[in-house]
């Protein structure tokens, strides 16, 4: 139920705020809209403004529309003037209203990171590795525990958010890509890592795909704890425990609450030399059983916190860093530099929309900031049938200085709505894939 309803949220909110785009450009413009709809098939519920616009929410929320006066369409009614009919307003006021949708998903995107900014700021962890996984691309590449990222292609790198950001932009390359690090010793080196095993499946995890691990490091002891008795210490960084390689702080976390009253054999890497100690995580009750506690909490987090000046700079930074993400996706996906199952649909997005609204609110306004992004940028592709396509026509109209023939436009647009067609079926086979596979 809860996918279900964060679904239709996602849809109705990114929709209406790229159709309201729309909406108010008409109507700065002058021209008459005649429907404003959220959703396509059957009307759920309508009513009609004092302008004469019908405002619709229809059953299936997978859309919208703004319908305009327009000659094209329909014979004008007999009350309407001709400055209100929309084909026959200038090229560059077309113009404006086509872009003025996508521009709307772009300022709905803004302004949530904005809010989240001032609200929550950012968070996340250093990007300091945990050992490689034996034989993976992150192994191959010469990557050791305790290596901090600092630049991935020159571009700099603080958290694992940064990382993933940045190792998206080199999706499909088939030159490694050069990663600026810190040992743990304290010199800097670059490690050429292969994206080859991401690129080939670019569902799964970067981490899971590369072998990458995140550092499990120390940053708080409690006192009286088996933490102190364990002689641990803040800014460890924990490697291997009862003689396993620690490759995450749930599963470090899930075997020492399996071994309460046990003492663990554990190595940690302390200013760049590995030590070896016993881990002694004592008996605790929780909820009416008894687990194993060691008195730790995380280390090496990254915590930045904005007002309301300072947040516009940070969610500036944060959209141009999505646009740039989700533009070279589009690119690579048209030049065949990742693969066309990758592509998602609208039971994709019913999951993703579920599991963000499942971990917090603050996690499911990013996802939808990030949605409405996307969206925006699809939108502006110079496809006839989206956005894009009638922008371009508009600007030749007025390079041209006469409209474009009538045939012309008709034809682009049956391939553009063939192309739009093939990508929406396209999208759904591949979910449906997903969820049968």
């Amino acid at each position: 139920m809860l996918t279900l309803l964060a679904f239709v949220v996602t849809i109705v909110v990114i929709v209406a705020f790229h159709e309201w785009g729309h909406f108010l450009a008409m109507r700065a413009f002058g021209v008459r809209v005649l429907t404003f709809s959220v959703g396509f098939g059957p009307r759920l519920a309508r009513f009609t403004d004092k302008k004469g616009t019908d405002w619709v929410i229809s059953a299936i929320p997978l859309g919208g529309f703004v319908k305009p006066l327009d000659r094209r369409d329909d014979e004008l009614p007999p009350d309407a003037r001709e400055d209100e009919e929309f084909s026959g307003k200038p090229a560059w006021q077309r113009v404006v209203v086509y872009a003025a949708g996508p521009v709307f998903n772009f300022i709905l995107a803004f302004l949530i990171y904005w809010l989240l900014m001032m609200a929550v700021g950012q968070r996340d962890s250093l990007a300091v590795v945990g050992a490689p996984a034996p034989q993976s691309a992150a192994a191959e590449a010469g990557f050791q525990a305790g290596d901090q990222w600092l630049a991935v292609d020159g571009r700099e790198v603080e958290g694992w958010q940064d990382v993933i950001s940045a190792l998206v932009l080199h999706l499909g390359e088939e030159a490694p890509v050069p990663v600026r690090v810190r040992e743990a010793g304290g010199g800097t080196t670059v490690r050429e890592l292969n994206l080859g095993p991401w690129s080939a499946d670019p569902e799964q995890s970067p981490f899971s795909a590369l072998g990458l691990h995140q550092a499990v490091l120390i940053g708080r002891v409690a006192e009286d704890s088996g933490a102190t008795r364990s002689d641990i210490r803040v800014d460890d960084q924990v490697l291997t425990t009862a003689g396993e390689p620690v490759t995450g702080w749930a599963s470090w976390r899930d075997l020492l609450q399996a071994s309460a009253g046990e003492a663990l054999p554990a190595t940690v890497l302390r200013d760049g030399r590995q030590v070896s100690l016993t881990l002694y995580p004592l008996p605790v009750e929780y909820q009416g059983r008894t687990v194993g506690q060691l008195g730790v909490a995380p280390g090496g987090l990254v915590e930045h916190t904005y007002n309301p000046v300072a947040a516009v700079g940070a969610a500036g930074d944060r959209f141009a860093q999505q646009v740039n993400v989700i533009w070279a996706s589009v690119v690579k996906l048209f030049t065949g530099h990742l693969p066309l199952d990758s592509l998602g649909g609208p039971v994709t997005i019913a999951q993703v929309a579920g599991e963000s609204a499942a971990v917090g609110f603050a996690s499911f306004l990013m996802l939808l900031a990030y949605l409405s992004i996307t969206l925006g940028v699809i939108n502006l592709l110079p496809v006839p049938m989206l956005d894009g396509g009638w922008i371009l026509f508009g600007i030749i109209e007025m390079i041209r200085g006469r409209s474009l023939p009538e045939r012309l436009l008709m034809t682009a647009q049956g391939v553009g709505l063939t192309l739009v067609v093939s990508f929406m079926l396209l999208a759904i086979y591949n979910d449906l894939v997903r969820q049968f596979s």
